[in-house]
């Protein structure tokens, strides 16, 4: 009776010192996005590639703009994305205005977050690009999708961003805006300080 009291004693030591049950990382899906700005990709989802996308900012001086890209990671489950971005304004003379909207605390850190009706045969050129990526690495597109966007200004010249397509034909949401509409830049006026 004693050996069979130190056995249970040992398994109970045992199964408290490696947890009972399945164990998982609950990090190994996590992906950074930038610094600690991360997200989680749900298990399902697969890394289908990376691409950049140019955008225009409304900011115009002596006839060039400011250079900024979407540097952009696509996972996909399905019909379902997640798009993992980071958009950095180039040069010393611009920075992005401070973001305004609504704040929720997702993935560990604060973001701003907008929801958004988006069609795959959207006329901008921004969205557009990530339909036809998508499309092109061979995954299926669905006929609309609602658009969550989480983003946050990193400094003042880093933008890191998160977009999560679901399929949705029916929400009603607002089409989704251009960057330039969201990451207004302003001049740095050295010369006023």
């Amino acid at each position: 009776m004693q050996k069979l009291s130190k056995i249970c004693m040992l398994m109970a030591a045992l199964l408290i010192m490696f947890g009972c049950g399945p164990t998982s990382n609950a990090q190994a899906d996590m992906h950074t996005v930038y610094g600690t700005a991360k997200v989680d990709i749900p298990s399902g989802y697969k890394n289908i590639g990376g691409l950049s996308v140019s955008v225009t900012p409304k900011t115009w001086e002596s006839g060039s703009y400011p250079y900024q890209r979407f540097n952009t990671t696509v996972f996909g489950d399905g019909e379902s994305y997640i798009l993992s971005q980071t958009m950095q304004v180039s040069g010393n003379r611009y920075y992005v205005r401070p973001l305004s909207g609504t704040n929720v605390s997702r993935w560990g850190t604060g973001w701003r977050m907008n929801t958004y009706q988006l069609d795959p045969a959207t006329a901008s050129a921004e969205y557009a690009r990530y339909i036809e990526y998508i499309r092109g690495t061979g995954n299926p597109v669905a006929a609309s999708y609602r658009m969550e966007m989480y983003d946050k200004l990193i400094g003042r010249k880093l933008v890191a961003r998160v977009l999560v397509l679901t399929p949705d034909t029916i929400s009603g949401y607002a089409a989704a805006p251009l960057a330039r509409e969201l990451y207004t830049l302003d001049r740095d006026d050295f010369r006023s300080r």
